[in-house]
């Protein structure tokens, strides 16, 4: 299995996505900014040194729905992507 290394502090869309294209893709509205609000990291152990280290996997970036005007946030690691939504009850 190919792991995929990014670099620190390098998100995978700096390598060939189209964030602003997600969002419009999900059927909700807003452009993405550009930097993520959180990074996704996977701690990993290097025996080498014997401390733990942080590899970045994805990022999460926060978007405004065209439709509701609620928010909500693209988070991607690797070619997945997952909306995420806040845990609130519907009024209705």
């Amino acid at each position: 299995m190919e792991e995929e290394n990014f670099g620190e502090g390098e998100m995978p869309e700096q390598l060939g996505g189209h964030e602003k294209g997600i969002a419009a893709e999900a059927g909700q509205g807003g452009a993405a900014s550009k930097q993520p609000e959180f990074r996704i990291v996977q701690p990993e152990y290097d025996t080498r040194e014997g401390k733990t280290i942080f590899r970045d996997v994805g990022a999460m970036w926060k978007n405004v729905s065209q439709k509701t005007g609620r928010e909500f946030y693209t988070l991607k690691v690797g070619k997945l992507r997952l909306l995420v939504f806040a845990n609130q009850k519907l009024q209705g």
